[in-house]
């Protein structure tokens, strides 16, 4: 197989991808949403359950076959855009779980994806903590059906167990409030409103840390607001609040253009913020609809790229030449 790793094209077997991966690559546990395109069924979402420089094990309700060829885009918590993966082969599939090798990956998003995966197993080294191990502690277990009567307790709860480990929040007490609050009710939202409207940094950050729960939901947009409002002053706390809006609900949108239709769907929602009687809210929301008429007229760009390289690529083959990358058929 010819992969196009870090821009320079190398013949790797899937095999070779499998049995290097697991004598070199270490995985970390993660829980990313994600979109997949190139299954039997086409598209749909899943979730990553654990990753590394060269793989993932990926969850998901879509049909998924060994040999068939997935693209991803991934939203990890941090990344102002999806983490984007053109080839990851599937190496095995049980029920509604399969491992996948990455066989291509652009030298970008290889940069971002071992960023992403140095800075999970840094932290794992820092507190010695099991990459496979159990995502919500054992001592948190049943709680959540305590805390999902309750969202100002839930407020006060997860502001403790944010101070006491920041990174290791959205893993932990950040993913028990998401599952005692599958989606940002109305309550919660103005329990965190009024946290952020009397609090400081340290509110803010955690807001945002549990507000990675709700990539793509406009339920969250008042507290993004009530942020905004705040800190409008604060480059890092602001740059949080765009990360989150970068980060759109991929489950409606299909195609090779569904990043740039879900940014459009975004744009449309964040129009809402012109209304907004506060000056500086507006303002945000002025600057940003114009950073995301930029990010869709880059990301239609870069596929339609993609797709001239992979006709001409076809060409090539059909004429008897072999120069690049051959995209399996979906």
């Amino acid at each position: 197989m010819l992969t196009l790793l870090d821009g320079k094209e190398e013949h790797r077997s899937v095999m070779d991808l499998k049995v290097e991966e697991q004598r070199t690559e270490p995985r970390v546990a993660v829980q990313f949403h994600t979109m997949v395109s190139g299954s039997v069924e086409s598209e749909g979402t899943g979730t990553i359950l654990d990753l590394s420089q060269n793989g993932c094990r990926l969850e998901s309700q879509l049909l998924m076959l060994p040999g068939l060829s997935l693209e991803l885009r991934i939203a990890v918590p941090g990344l102002e855009w999806a983490l984007m993966i053109d080839g990851a082969d599937v190496q095995w599939a049980d029920e509604d779980r399969a491992g996948l090798a990455f066989v291509r990956v652009r030298e970008t998003e290889r940069q971002r994806l071992n960023e992403v995966v140095a800075a999970r197993l840094a932290k794992e080294a820092d507190t010695g903590n099991d990459a496979q191990g159990e995502l919500i502690p054992f001592e948190f277990q049943g709680l959540d059906a305590v805390l999902a009567k309750d969202p100002e307790l839930t407020v006060s709860k997860g502001l403790a167990w944010f101070s006491q480990d920041r990174a290791e929040f959205r893993f932990r007490g950040g993913s028990l409030i998401g599952r005692a609050f599958p989606t940002c009710t109305p309550e919660l939202a103005a329990a965190l409103g009024e946290l952020v409207k009397a609090g400081g940094d340290k509110e803010a950050d955690f807001s945002l840390a549990l507000l990675q729960n709700y990539l793509g939901s406009t339920s969250t947009d008042s507290v993004l607001k009530e942020i905004v409002s705040r800190f409008s002053d604060d480059d890092r706390i602001i740059g949080g609040v765009r990360t989150i809006i970068n980060s759109p609900n991929m489950a409606s949108v299909s195609g090779e253009f569904a990043l740039a239709e879900a940014w459009r769907v975004k744009k449309e929602s964040l129009t809402n913020w012109l209304t907004d009687g506060r000056s500086v809210v507006k303002s945000f929301a002025e600057q940003h609809l114009a950073e995301l008429d930029r990010m869709i007229v880059a990301e239609r760009h870069r596929v339609e790229a993609e797709r001239e390289l992979r006709e001409r690529s076809r060409h090539e083959d059909e004429s008897g030449h072999d120069h690049g990358y051959r995209p399996k058929p979906f």
